[in-house]
């Protein structure tokens, strides 16, 4: 572990460096020249005398320096923390709450932006919402009987967000405007580079950043050349009314799906560019009544028992319908099929509008309004291949040239992009971007060999396609805190996983994924160029919950 230097024999996790990187020290105090006296009488009886004053000289002289190195911009901090967490959203927020709760308050959360939020404050486009029930998208441990809708809107999640913030006050443990750019483990402990800001020190560095950071732009020929407006869902240009315009949407995943029906009475026309069809499932979306919110404000137990009905229902009939070919995954592709013929009445369109691969292969899709918005007169699908984009509008395959004023980038994200924009280095100057570069693999989905006491959250193999996230991320939370406990019961230093276990993990999840409906025949994000699918979990949440219960001192290597 590291610490800070050494003041009256106690540690400190505070260093004043002056620019050069000297240390910074008051000036001297009229008493020093007693300490050079050799009159032993002479420096007692002055010493009776002086020595408030002296005292009270180096603090007014403290005090100057101090106010002049920082009026000139002069000061260094390097602050020592047990466990720095990167990010403030849903994986953040949990990791901060938990660790209060378990009584470890030394640390901090760094934040890029200036509020809490994560996905739900980068994603305000119009119709943005969660495809999870809202009661089942909640901390276990901060439920909420106020949701006004059954699937929330992001800007209802954004403020439950600020909420469990506030509530359990991580507000003193919040670096907002802090974006960190490199994260280097050496000498037994990790340092933090933070963008303008001070560099820290932790034992232990938690990324809450997700795998789904970064914006996933089109790779379209000419696409900068374009005159009108452009711009990804994730970075909505909210000044840029849509009113009467021609829009283009390219993508048909879960942002588009939820964008298309928000925009579509508003503009002027719309032309949707797809790739491949999405498979859409009703999701039955209505208002939370008065009188059940009235209900679980009075009888909260109810609204917990409510919830893990919802965990329960949902995770077993999805991990039902995993196994490709299994009768529940063929009943899931039969009530998609008919959603779509229910939606969409001419026979043509709805052909184009049909998957061809089976359901979860790609992100399955909930809304009640796409597939039924493409029967307006203003809203047009082209399946032909884009082309390229030129100032007017976008080119397809055949020649076609389709006039836009606005194009709208539903393209997702870049998958586990966080060594894109995070220099994260390990022992012997190993980089997790140059550890990931052939295949993405991590131990129990939280942890990477050569990487002590770096944790995940959400990361590789942890997310599912049938519950909510908050159960994955709070499952990884609690393990993290048992392998806190457990370097402080056995005196480690730190932990790092044992290749051999990390290989027979990877190769187990891989062999299990053989059969899914995730490897049904589909170009999906979620799987490498070897078609490993680095993404999702192929269990049960129930199994997930599991596996995570206790930590094993033998998966680690040996320290002390």
């Amino acid at each position: 572990m590291c610490q800070g230097t050494e003041c009256n024999g106690e540690p400190s996790s505070l260093q004043i460096h002056n620019r050069d990187g000297s240390e910074f020290r008051p000036f001297s105090n009229p008493g020093d020249w007693l300490c050079r006296t050799t009159d032993r009488a002479a420096r007692n009886r002055a010493s009776r005398v002086l020595s408030p004053l002296s005292h009270l000289w180096a603090c007014l002289r403290y005090a100057a320096r101090l106010a002049s190195v920082l009026d000139e911009g002069d000061l260094g901090m390097t602050q020592h923390f047990r466990v720095a967490v990167l990010g403030a959203g849903m994986s953040g927020i949990c990791m901060g709450v938990q660790l209060k709760k378990a009584g470890v308050n030394d640390f901090v959360i760094l934040e890029k932006a200036d509020s809490v939020g994560g996905t739900w404050r980068e994603n305000t486009y119009p119709g943005v919402a969660c495809d999870v029930p809202s009661h089942l998208y909640s901390f276990s441990f901060d439920l909420n009987p106020n949701w006004s809708h059954s699937y929330s809107s992001g800007g209802e999640i954004w403020g439950y967000c600020e909420e469990v913030s506030q509530k359990h006050d991580l507000k003193p443990h919040l670096r907002f405007g802090s974006a960190v750019e490199n994260v280097k483990f050496a000498d037994g402990c990790w340092t933090v580079d933070v963008a303008g800001g001070p560099t820290l020190t932790a034992d232990i560095v938690v990324s809450g950043l997700g795998g789904l950071h970064l914006p996933n732009h089109a790779d379209i020929e000419g696409l900068n050349t374009f005159e009108g407006a452009k711009f990804h869902t994730a970075q909505w240009d909210h000044e840029h009314d849509l009113k009467g315009r021609r829009v283009g949407i390219i993508g048909t995943g879960a942002s588009a799906v939820q964008v298309l029906p928000a925009i579509a009475d508003n503009v002027k026309q719309v032309t949707v560019f797809q790739r491949s069809a999405a498979w859409v499932f009703p999701r039955v979306a209505s208002d939370i009544p008065d009188s059940r919110r009235s209900l679980f404000n009075s009888f909260p137990p109810l609204m917990r028992l409510y919830r893990w009905f919802l965990f329960a229902l949902m995770d077993l009939l999805g991990v039902l319908s995993l196994r490709r070919n299994s009768f529940l995954s063929g009943r899931l592709k039969k009530v998609g099929l008919d959603h779509l013929e229910e939606s969409v009445s001419d026979p043509e369109l709805r052909e184009k509008l049909t998957p061809d691969y089976t359901p979860g292969c790609k992100r399955r899709c909930i809304a009640d309004d796409y597939w039924s918005t493409f029967n307006r007169d203003n809203v047009h699908l082209v399946t032909e291949a884009i082309d390229h984009v030129e100032p007017g509008g976008i080119r397809d395959a055949s020649g076609t040239l389709h006039e836009l004023d606005t194009i709208i980038e539903a393209t997702g994200f870049c998958p586990f992009d966080i060594t894109d924009y995070v220099n994260i280095e390990g022992r012997d100057g190993r980089t997790l971007r140059d550890v990931w570069k052939d295949k993405i693999e991590t131990f129990r989905t939280i942890m990477v060999p050569g990487f002590p006491n770096f944790f995940l959250l959400l990361g590789p193999n942890s997310a599912t396609g049938h519950t909510s996230a908050l159960i994955m991320i709070e499952s990884q939370v609690q393990y993290i805190l048992k392998c806190l406990k457990l370097m402080e019961r056995e005196n480690m230093s730190h932990l790092d996983p044992a290749p051999d276990f990390v290989a027979k993990y990877n190769a187990r999840l891989q062999r299990d994924m053989k059969g899914m409906v995730f490897s049904g025949g589909c170009n999906a994000w979620y799987t490498d160029a070897h078609d490993r699918n680095f993404t999702l979990w192929p269990y049960s949440a129930y199994r997930f919950l599991a596996e995570l219960m206790s930590v094993k001192k033998t998966e680690f290597l040996q320290n002390r």
